[in-house]
């Protein structure tokens, strides 16, 4: 892949792999609803007034419980080899 290349992740295709690195982190799959699809949350090493467009940002899962409690996973924690 070249510099200028995007490299796609297509849910459906690491969804298997997602559910088992959440299992092995014994979250109860069967409390939980899994969200298909990715969250991306920017983060930046500095704060200020004014809103930043564009930057980095950390992919992640998304899990609701049955309460309806959010919680968030970062893929590359969860499927470290996807990049």
């Amino acid at each position: 892949m070249s510099a200028n290349e995007k490299k796609i992740i297509k849910f459906s295709d690491v969804k298997d792999r997602i559910i088992e690195a959440l299992k092995a982190n014994k979250i109860d799959l069967d409390k939980h609803t899994l969200f298909e699809g990715f969250i991306s949350e920017p983060f930046s090493k500095e704060l200020s007034d004014s809103i930043t467009i564009g930057g980095p940002t950390i992919p992640m899962i998304l899990l609701v419980n049955n309460q309806g409690k959010i919680e968030l996973y970062a893929l590359k924690a969860l499927v470290s080899d996807l990049w």
